[in-house]
């Protein structure tokens, strides 16, 4: 399971490199890199589980095994690669919910109605 991923991909004609860390400690090594000048990057994604959400802590505990983690990992994206439908965007229900009642992605109605603000709060 690599840590730090990185790849390169071209949107309009621009070369664009990301990075996406996978938990708190590749997390520090990858924004390091960036501070020390060593790396750059367009686009940077930063996971606290190792492993990002499948090793996350709703999960069944793989901590340590590595090896079911890597098969767990596997069988997921197979699964997602395999779906008719893998982006929200392209889902029927979704598409419906915007012509019919959100006007457009993006659009004031759904910022809205699907954004929310942080607010300070004493604690209970």
């Amino acid at each position: 399971m690599r840590s730090i991923k990185e790849s390169r991909i071209e949107i309009l004609g621009k070369e664009v490199k990301v990075a996406v860390a996978s938990g708190l400690a590749n997390a520090r090594r990858l924004l390091e890199s960036i501070r020390d000048g060593k790396a750059h990057y367009d686009i940077i994604e930063i996971m606290a589980c190792p492993g990002g959400c499948i090793g996350g802590a709703g999960q069944p505990l793989l901590r340590g095994n590595v090896s079911k983690l890597e098969k767990r990992m596997k069988a997921i994206h197979t699964e997602d690669r395999d779906k008719p439908i893998r982006r929200s965007y392209e889902n029927k229900s979704i598409k419906k919910i915007y012509n019919e009642y959100l006007d457009a992605p993006g659009s004031e109605k759904a910022h809205h109605l699907l954004h929310t603000e942080y607010s300070s709060r004493e604690k209970y």
